[in-house]
């Protein structure tokens, strides 16, 4: 019978300047205990800096936290959202998606999390698609002292019904000094903890360990329901992931992530041959192009 084993706690530096910084984990980092996670940025910025990229076999998380500025994001298959503060848009890149986002207006303070999630290798040549859900679909659990945005996925008796394009769970943690929140984790799923800011104990069967601003722990493979326990120490917040691991084997370039060295190189030249589509820029104005069948 396997018990949860639990990552080394690790906190990322703050890479960029004042125009775009951010926290970045990455799974390799963390023994496979993210799977299906492959990484996220914790992250802040004013304008447009990365313009029209693709994204190829995962995808793309953008969760906007409620104090952000609004966050536009534009694809090559025509979607035009704006992520609301609080709110989240899910681009399930499939086969390949070209997308840009940028605060709204321009210079605006962003702050979010942007989440990459593997797609099962069977999935990997779907057509991409995308899931807004607005910050008033979301709901929460809320007691004295204590608020959990069920951003997707449940916890408890509380379900978000949005149907995302994978079985995912995404809790936004508020606490006060004192108070606690308890969430299972299923058998067989990874859980990853992202502290926005705070001091909390976090307590599993196997450990109690301190957590604060920063830091990121993962867990997996128990073959038991895991009772996860948080009893806050200071006021704090937190962002709690979990999912059912793929334990399939990457091969990647910058956002492209597929199931083999061959699947790969043919997701860079569908980018080239305009088979995901693209987004001309001119000036401010960006102008979709429709991908070539």
């Amino acid at each position: 019978m396997n018990k949860l084993v639990l990552s080394t706690v690790i906190t990322p530096e703050v890479q960029g300047d004042e125009q775009f910084f951010a926290r970045k984990a990455r799974s390799k980092d963390f023994d496979g205990l993210m799977d299906p996670i492959i990484g996220f940025d914790h992250f802040e910025l004013k304008h447009d800096i990365f313009g029209p990229h693709p994204h190829a076999g995962m995808s793309a998380i953008s969760y906007v936290f409620e104090d952000s500025a609004p966050y536009h994001s534009i694809d090559s298959l025509g979607n035009n959202v704006l992520i609301t503060a609080g709110s989240l848009l899910w681009t399930y890149a499939g086969k390949g998606v070209v997308h840009s986002e940028f605060p709204v207006p321009d210079g605006a303070t962003v702050e979010g999390l942007q989440l990459f999630v593997n797609i099962p290798a069977a999935k990997k040549q779907q057509a991409p698609k995308s899931v807004f859900i607005d910050h008033s679909q979301i709901p929460e659990i809320t007691e004295e002292g204590v608020r959990i945005r069920v951003i997707c996925g449940k916890s408890g008796d509380v379900i978000n019904k949005i149907e995302t394009p994978e079985v995912l769970t995404m809790l936004h943690v508020f606490l006060e000094a004192g108070k606690e929140f308890a969430h299972t984790l299923p058998a067989q799923w990874s859980g990853t903890i992202i502290v926005i800011e705070g001091y909390f104990d976090f307590i599993t069967n196997q450990a109690t360990t301190e957590l604060e601003e920063g830091m990121v722990i993962s867990g997996a493979h128990s073959d038991n329901d895991e009772l996860l326990k948080f009893i806050a120490i200071t006021n704090c917040q937190f962002i709690l992931i979990s999912g059912k691991p793929l334990n399939e084997t990457l091969f990647s370039k910058g956002a492209m992530v597929m199931d083999s060295e061959q699947a790969l190189s043919d997701a860079i030249e569908n980018y080239k041959n305009g088979k995901m589509g693209f987004i001309e820029m001119e000036g401010e104005s960006r102008n979709v192009i429709q991908p070539i069948e």
